[in-house]
């Protein structure tokens, strides 16, 4: 196993967030130094048994200066309100790796499509060549990977906000989707959240590429940038020039482009086509790969769970997972990709964030119905109403999950579709938008299967 921590011997670590990643440094550092007293820090008591030798920070009881600690590896998603105070000592996975293996990674950000993206990417390369790897927000923890790693394999990196925030290096070929409100939650501020995205690319050398949203390049203009840009139409908005472009069914790039047909992927919607553009170009012009070995690997892809996922008919209702939606653009995609959608079941946590963009939409969307669940159901209620949806589309406010989507399986015509899109987040109901999912499949399917 390479040791690329080497710049941690002798000092004294502490390990903040003892969720996945957490664990996953605790072990590879314990793997290349056995002796190495370690402390571990959480807001939550944890269990000390399978960590000897180490001490406990309670994170929530005496705060997040660590006072005395060289090096702090903090895991992805905890907030840092004052990271001026440990700036300089404060590192990650993320961090480490991009300054070992940079050269080897394409880092996939994004506020929507990110996890399809760089999973796609990772079947076609794989496909194409053995040596590739795929880490990151997917839930692979990079380091549980340092050991299949050498100068030739390619690293499909899937990035979040989270696991940029801080990070003082870039991968090869950094990769921003899109750029929508989202996690302000957390950032307070869409300006912060940008910027943690912009990190994918703005230590960049010359050598290096990025690939951008030509919606987003104005936003992105004030962060430095020094690796060679293209630039991507997603063809969702106003149709401009662009390196990579979507136009009705066919993607082109510099040198070539493709007709992505129905029977070619399991993929729907337009801003899947763009998801695919992105990766026809690095896989034509960074590694020459074939149209026809493109186009083979696309058909054999299976889409992730959760996006847009087809659960089954019953009673001659299609029912539809898309609880990945947690903005508004991507439940407003769920609904033009699909067509025929009878009933849309939206709602979940209240972040703030602007439903103005959802609430346009539906003023001349094709739907029969809308469900409304979670923390969100007063303030969209009142929105929409106040749009006059409630002229067009009947408005079942249920609060409850599972009373929604008993309400959306009584009242979805047969010969249309029930689509949970929710655009919000799972976290007022749910541990996460799987889980949300999960049940949302399990309800469609109690009594039909």
């Amino acid at each position: 196993m390479k040791n690329i921590i080497s710049f941690i011997e002798n000092k004294k670590i502490v390990i903040w967030g003892m969720g996945r990643e957490g664990i996953s440094t605790f072990n590879y550092i314990r793997s290349i130094y056995p002796d190495m007293h370690l402390t571990l820090a959480d807001s939550k008591e944890i269990d000390m048994t399978p960590y000897p030798d180490c001490d406990f920070w309670d994170t929530g009881a005496r705060g997040i200066d660590f006072d005395g600690f060289d090096y702090i590896f903090k895991s992805p998603g905890i907030p840092v309100f004052s990271p001026e105070k440990i700036i300089d000592r404060l590192t990650s996975q993320t961090e480490v790796f991009l300054t070992a293996f940079g050269k080897n990674t394409f880092g996939i950000t994004g506020t929507k499509g990110k996890s399809t993206t760089s999973s796609l990417l990772y079947h076609l390369l794989k496909n194409h060549d053995d040596n590739t790897i795929f880490v990151g927000n997917i839930g692979i923890p990079c380091f549980d990977y340092i050991d299949k790693v050498d100068d030739r394999t390619s690293v499909v990196f899937e990035m979040s906000c989270h696991q940029l925030e801080f990070v003082r290096h870039s991968p090869h070929v950094g990769v921003v989707l899109n750029l929508y409100e989202e996690h302000l939650d957390h950032y307070v501020t869409m300006e912060n959240y940008i910027k943690a995205k912009s990190h994918v690319f703005s230590c960049q050398d010359k050598e290096d590429i990025v690939i951008l949203n030509c919606s987003d390049l104005e936003t992105l203009s004030v962060y430095p940038r020094a690796g060679r840009l293209v630039t991507a139409c997603d063809g969702l908005g106003e149709n401009v020039p662009a390196d990579i472009s979507v136009s009705g069914n066919t993607v082109t790039v510099p040198h070539g482009s493709i007709e992505i047909n129905s029977g070619d992927t399991c993929l729907v919607g337009k801003h899947n086509l763009y998801n695919i553009g992105v990766d026809y170009y690095i896989c034509k012009e960074i590694f020459n790969i074939s149209d026809d070995e493109f186009r083979t690997s696309l058909a054999s892809f299976r889409p992730l769970a959760h996006r847009l996922e087809r659960v089954g008919t019953f009673g001659g209702v299609t029912y539809y997972d898309d609880s990945i939606s947690t903005i508004c653009r991507s439940a407003i995609n769920a609904v033009k990709s699909l067509g025929n959608v009878g009933t849309l079941i939206l709602g979940g946590m209240d972040r703030g964030i602007d439903y103005n963009d959802l609430a346009q939409f539906l003023t001349t969307a094709e739907i029969d119905s809308i469900v409304l669940v979670g923390q969100t159901t007063e303030r969209m209620e009142a929105l929409f109403r106040e749009y006059g949806v409630d002229r067009r589309i009947k408005i079942y406010p249920c609060y409850y999950f599972d009373k929604g989507v008993e309400k959306a399986k009584e009242i979805t015509a047969e010969g249309k579709i029930c689509l949970l899109s929710p655009a919000a987040s799972s976290y007022d109901m749910f541990k996460n938008f799987e889980v949300r999912g999960d049940e949302f499949q399990r309800l469609v399917k109690n009594g039909n299967e």
